[in-house]
Parts: C-alpha cells; sequence; structure tokens
C-alpha cells in the first residue's frame, strides 16, 4: 500500500526553506517527486530513514543524504515504521523497521518517553498575582476617597 507524504526537502546543512516535495513509500519503492519532477525512485534496499531533530528525518537514497521534514512527522514516522522517541545523533546509525515481535518494546519505549503537555490555560500564576495587586489597588483607592471625602 503506497502512503505519500507532503513535506520539504533540504540538503545537508540547510537550516531554512527547502524544496516543496512529495514521498510515496510503498513496500518496494521510494519515491520523491517535486511538483511534476520526479526527482528519483529508489528500491527498499537503496534507502534508509533515520530520524533528527524537529520532526525532520535524513534519507540516504541511493548514497546522497537529505533532509525530509514532513507536514505531518508523526504519520510519516509511523508509515515508515521508525518510532520518533529515539534519539540518533545525525548519522550515527540506521533504525530498522519495526517488526511484530518488537511492538510490545516498542510501546514501553514510547510511554517510557512521552513527556507531559503543558496546560494552555495555566500562566504560571500571574493571573492570581495580577489579581491580588488589583484587589490592593482597589483598596488603596478607596481608602484614599474616603480619606478625601472626609477632609471635603
Amino acid at each position: 500500500m503506497t502512503k505519500t507524504f507532503t513535506g520539504d526537502v533540504l540538503l545537508p546543512g540547510d537550516a531554512e526553506g527547502g524544496l516543496a516535495a512529495t514521498l510515496c513509500l510503498d513496500p518496494e519503492r521510494v519515491t520523491l517527486t517535486s511538483g511534476d519532477n520526479q526527482l528519483g525512485s529508489w528500491h527498499r534496499s537503496d534507502y534508509s530513514i533515520v530520524p533528527e531533530q524537529n520532526g525532520s528525518f535524513n534519507l540516504t537514497l541511493g548514497g546522497e543524504s537529505i533532509l525530509f521534514r514532513p507536514d505531518s512527522p508523526s504519520e510519516f514516522a509511523g508509515a515508515a515504521e521508525i518510532p520518533l522517541s529515539a534519539t540518533v545523533s545525525s548519522h550515527a546509525q540506521v533504525l530498522r523497521p519495526l517488526v511484530q515481535d518488537d511492538e510490545d518494546d516498542y510501546l514501553d519505549e514510547l510511554v517510557t518517553n512521552v513527556k507531559p503537555i503543558r496546560n494552555p490555560l495555566d500562566d504560571g500564576g500571574i493571573s492570581n498575582t495580577f489579581v491580588v495587586v488589583m484587589v490592593l489597588l482597589a483598596a488603596v483607592i478607596s481608602v484614599a476617597a474616603v480619606v478625601t471625602a472626609a477632609l471635603v
């Protein structure tokens, strides 16, 4: 079953920009296109995928390395059968595709690497401090108003 992913392709060392591209993964081949131009097609034995930082993947295609930033890194990692939680230094090792026997180990590793998501409504206590300051300010203004009214 062919799975298609859109994203940007960068050459090693490029930090910004990139070329808008489409990467098609099927059980036997990977095909890279940009617009109407096919950039290449490689047999499964001629490519490897290594997760990098920030949702990017280092693709070695027929001996050449490029960086692919898919629009959906988690979907791409799932389709490529590469655990996103693996921390791999650049070109240190090529992760082999996940096989059924490793599923429990993969899930255990995935769960241990889960980091809690910060609550977007948590402002670190700033709103509580603001309320206290406003109440104190209101009290000071009220006292000043009473004193002023008493003097007039």
